[in-house]
């Protein structure tokens, strides 16, 4: 692995910090890093039933067996909420810590399948599993009134139908758990330190007919993975003839994207000609390089010995090293702009794909990065074997 391991190892080296380079331990991590495990993780949550004695909840029932799958290049981790107010917040922190999720899938039992899309911050008067009314009405005391679901919501509907799903749009999540999920999702998206992906989907109870015949688990796991298909979709960069208009509109929406994707662009470019001059400015000099490791470890190098790390890992390197962006999406929070860029880098044989979450500011009339996390997710199967 070439970005990932060998310029860690020779950045690390720069700070004076020894490490082991041995080839057997590299082609360990290489090996290692085919596994689903150390795949970019969405995270799935469900709801446990509604109280002792009460039928078995269909949005736990319908996504306990996708826990550890894979789907899509992630890997999939289910986990089951309790239905007791206050509860989602501290749970759904607690596993963004845990898996640090590219996005987060929430389900819960409602009259239907559907997609919330609004959630307000207001708590009913209904006793939850311990029995008990909640103790304060707002689920966020300090937090906006409501929260707009910020997923595509028609656009996901759309290819949801047309993989045979009934499935419509709600804006009423229905002031108990459910709501104060998606008001939370949402929460923690709006102060996230990455670009997260939210959303929340109720499901109809077991036995029930949604129009497709009665609900078992396997129909609501159906419609769980209709809906990860549907969103990696999405996702996926479109062609050139199917992109140029959806480009023209955001561009319209928002001109500071060009000006952004075209930072991402200069970066790529400059990294893969070795211009190590032009990479250097696309930085704020106080920038902070975080590198995560494949054991999970985090390393943090300021910008000057990041920058020596990389001009000389192409130096010593055989081949010409080029990397791409595969797939970029772009948010802007206040005077900031976030950027999650899926990358391919080219070493000779070897192919590796990851991660870069910029952080950016504009300064001087021009974008600049703040800090980036980067992390290598899928080396080749060649890369693996040898």
């Amino acid at each position: 692995m070439t970005r990932f391991i060998s310029l860690l190892i020779v950045a690390l080296a720069c700070t004076g910090v020894a490490q082991s380079a041995e080839p057997s331990k590299r082609h360990a991590v290489a090996a290692e890093q085919t596994k689903p495990a150390n795949l970019p993780v969405i995270l799935l949550t469900g709801y446990e039933p509604f109280g002792p004695g009460k039928p078995a909840n269909p949005s736990w029932e319908g996504i306990k067996n996708l826990d550890g799958q894979e789907r899509n290049g992630y890997r999939l981790v289910a986990r089951e909420l309790p239905v007791v107010w206050g509860a989602p917040l501290p749970a759904l922190e607690k596993l963004i810590d845990e898996f640090h999720p590219a996005a987060i899938f929430s389900f819960g039992q409602g009259g239907g399948y559907t997609i919330e899309t609004l959630a307000q911050n207001k708590r009913g008067a209904i006793p939850d599993n311990a029995g008990k009314l909640p103790r304060q009405p707002l689920i966020v005391p300090d937090g906006p009134a409501e929260y707009q679901a910020t997923i595509d919501a028609e656009g996901l509907a759309e290819r949801l139908k047309s993989r045979g799903q009934t499935v419509r749009i709600s804006t009423e999540a229905g002031n108990y758990l459910c709501e104060e999920a998606l008001y939370t999702l949402e929460h923690l998206k709006a102060n996230a330190k990455q670009p997260l992906t939210v959303a929340f989907c109720h499901v109809p109870p077991l036995k029930a007919d949604a129009g497709q015949g009665p609900t078992t688990p396997e129909t609501v796991q159906a419609f769980v993975e209709s809906v990860l298909d549907a969103w990696a979709e999405q996702a996926r960069p479109a062609t050139v003839s199917e992109e140029a208009p959806a480009v023209a509109r955001q561009q319209a929406a928002d001109p500071r994207e060009k000006e952004v994707r075209e930072l991402i662009d200069r970066y790529f470019t400059s990294w893969s000609s070795a211009d190590l001059l032009t990479y250097g400015k696309c930085f704020m000099p106080q920038a902070a390089i975080h590198m995560i490791e494949p054991s999970g470890r985090l390393v943090t190098l300021p910008l000057a010995p990041f920058l020596k790390s990389q001009q000389e890992a192409h130096r010593s390197s055989p081949n010409k090293m080029t990397e791409t962006a595969e797939r970029t999406e772009i948010r802007f929070d206040a005077n900031l702009a976030h950027a999650l860029v899926y990358w391919k880098l080219v070493d000779g044989e070897r192919i590796e794909y990851g991660y870069d979450h910029f952080t950016l500011m504009k300064s001087e009339g021009e974008w600049r990065i703040v800090n980036i996390v980067f992390y290598a997710v899928k080396p080749s199967a060649a890369d693996a074997t040898k």
